[in-house]
């Protein structure tokens, strides 16, 4: 394959990728809109985005196995144009069912992606170029965040609260045909392995490594989550900031978030390509971010940037543990599914604690929320140290 080739094919799915979030985020951009137009109300609304944060959870699931026995191209195309034409029709403002439905299905067809987005980067890179492409790839998360805001907000003001939906429907759908005619020739990753090299999903699962793994994975999504949910919430309750203005807050998050998976290939360059040494430090930094949420004398504004710094070191972790990590499993022909185990676990984490962080904070504040991310740091730092001992143990950098 040549250089000009692999460039676009990279590009086009970076693209793709990056649409996928402007569909996602459509829905938080809107929200405020859709309750207007009575959709739905706030509670409609909790439903929808736990509905869709469970079947993407699930689906990762599923599809990451499914991605490790076909074609990246199948996957990616029919991901992005069933997301993409769920997402258009919402943008015919249907009643609530309907809504909630078309997320729900959207929801699915997103989890079909990035186990196969790795595919393809790792299939037209090799050697130390894979993991920086790889850690690259994983910007067009904040990308798309950012974007949609922006995107989201001029649509909503300058054509109306459909096209927040209708445009980046749209665009999914585009990107899914200009994938099925750039990457029809990369083969499913099991074929590029011999048959007595595969895993199956049993052994997979017994793998110790993977297993422990998925610790600092669950923590990670506890904490990463968990700041985009609680973030507004905390500045009115701790600091009485306005609601109204307290929520301009979150327009930080994807911006920080952003500036986290920038800091990535750097970063990993200077831990000599050890994904887990990124993580250690990352975790590391919450930990120390975490310890400075507990003096809310420090105020407000040390208060948003230690919350920040929790979500760009969370962010930069998510890299390392979901994207980069899987790569090691690229031999067996399992990169898919490791991916898909780990997304699903951070997750899964995610969900919990948030339900479990309700009702610790409605009776108790904030303070158990982080110091329960100092105890969870201190963990997964040493986990991710034994991990890394047994790895080189074995030979495995």
């Amino acid at each position: 394959m040549s250089n000009n080739k692999r460039r676009l094919i990279y590009l086009l799915v970076y693209l793709a990728y990056t649409t996928i979030y402007i569909s996602r985020v459509s829905m938080s951009v809107a929200e405020t809109e859709l309750e207007a137009l009575s959709v739905f109300d706030a509670a409609g609304y909790g439903v929808i985005g736990g509905a869709f944060s469970t079947v993407y959870s699930i689906g990762r699931l599923i599809n990451g196995r499914i991605g490790d026995k076909t074609p990246p191209w199948i996957m990616l195309s029919i991901g992005l144009c069933v997301g993409g034409v769920a997402t258009l029709a919402i943008g015919a403002l249907p009643p609530y069912i309907g809504v909630l439905l078309l997320w729900v299905a959207n929801a699915y067809a997103q989890s079909m992606l990035w186990s196969s987005v790795l595919a393809v980067v790792s299939h037209i890179y090799e050697g130390p170029g894979l993991k920086r492409m790889t850690s690259i790839m994983v910007t067009a998360v904040a990308t798309g965040n950012v974007l949609a805001i922006v995107l989201g907000g001029f649509l909503i003001d300058a054509l109306g609260v459909s096209f927040a939906f209708i445009i980046p429907g749209a665009l999914n759908v585009l990107l899914g045909v200009v994938i099925i005619l750039s990457t029809r020739g990369i083969p499913a990753p099991e074929s590029d392995v011999e048959e007595e090299k595969r895993t199956s999903i049993r052994e997979l699962l017994k793998n110790k490594d993977l297993c422990l793994m998925a610790i600092p994975s669950v923590f990670h999504g506890v904490m990463k989550e968990n700041v985009t949910v609680w973030m507004v919430a905390y500045a009115a309750f701790a600091f009485g900031a306005d609601l109204s203005s307290a929520k301009y807050y979150v327009l930080l998050i994807p911006l920080i978030g952003l500036a986290g998976r920038l800091l990535y290939p750097p970063a990993l360059r200077l831990c000599r390509e050890e994904e887990n040494r990124v993580s250690e430090i990352g975790f590391a930094v919450s930990l120390v971010a975490s310890v400075l949420l507990l003096f809310t004398g420090l105020g407000l504004t040390l208060a948003v940037i230690s919350l920040g710094i929790v979500y760009a070191a969370t962010s930069m972790i998510n890299t390392s543990i979901t994207s980069i990590y899987p790569l090691s499993y690229k031999e067996s022909g399992n990169l898919p599914s490791v991916s898909g185990i780990l997304d699903f676990t951070s997750y899964l984490g995610a969900g919990i604690s948030s339900a479990v962080y309700g009702v610790v904070i409605k009776y108790f504040g904030y303070v158990p929320m982080f110091v329960s991310w100092i105890v969870i740091s201190a963990i997964s730092i040493v986990l991710l140290l034994y991990i890394d001992n047994r790895r080189k143990k074995k030979g495995r950098v």
